[in-house]
């Protein structure tokens, strides 16, 4: 999948992670459904995201077969669930810095908030707006479900990281709709706040550890 800017613009707040940063996501529990498109085919990947105790499960919905990734960041660890295969990997989060050439990428996009307001599902959202040379678009964006984390992330150092990504992780912003050139890219379709089982957050009885690959170990 090829999503540009706005596409990082969500990822960013993985950062989070890093520095044990959760904000109002330790208030609230339950499951939030969202769609991401496909820039090229306008193709929706629907995944639920669970919040529980500061914890983070995203369960991917694919053709090829489910999938669950699940973060701990007060321990500082990612563990991805294979129920296909009845096995699971556990690593701990790297923490790198980008380089000149990437960071100075990252410092070349504007975001910005409008002050405009509106309601998503019931939930207040503000309106951001961001450019970059060659994207441009909105995001609508909630502070009542915390600061929204993405397992794909570059897991950036605090150093690392332009004014305007530390803008949106202390804000402890949640993207509800993000739109990228005029085309919708990200967009929360349902919002559940309810208990969570905790066991979605353990590794399933039966399952076997997969080793960690040694080019992927410190």
């Amino acid at each position: 999948m090829k999503f540009k800017y706005a596409g990082f613009f969500i990822l960013c707040a993985a950062a989070l992670v890093l520095n044990g940063k959760i904000y109002a996501q330790e208030n609230f529990e339950g499951k939030v459904t969202f769609n991401i498109f496909d820039n090229e085919n306008a193709e929706a990947h629907s995944m639920d995201y669970f919040m529980k105790d500061g914890k983070i499960r995203f369960d991917a919905k694919e053709k090829e077969g489910m999938g669950a990734f699940i973060m701990d960041p007060a321990s500082k660890q990612i563990m991805i669930i294979m129920p296909e295969q009845k096995m699971y990997l556990q690593m701990q989060i790297p923490e790198t810095k980008l380089d000149s050439k990437a960071a100075h990428e990252m410092d070349k996009g504007e975001f910005s908030k409008t002050g405009d307001t509106k309601e998503i599902l019931g939930y207040k959202a503000e309106k951001w707006v961001f450019k970059n040379d060659t994207d441009q678009g909105e995001a609508w964006m909630t502070r009542d479900l915390g600061a929204f984390v993405w397992f794909n992330n570059p897991m950036m150092r605090e150093d690392s990281k332009p004014q305007w990504m530390k803008d949106l992780n202390e804000g402890g912003y949640f993207p509800l709709m993000v739109t990228e050139n005029g085309k919708k890219v990200f967009e929360v379709t349902n919002i559940q706040k309810s208990s969570v089982d905790a066991s979605l957050f353990e590794i399933p009885a039966g399952y076997k550890k997969m080793e960690m690959p040694s080019t992927m170990q410190k």
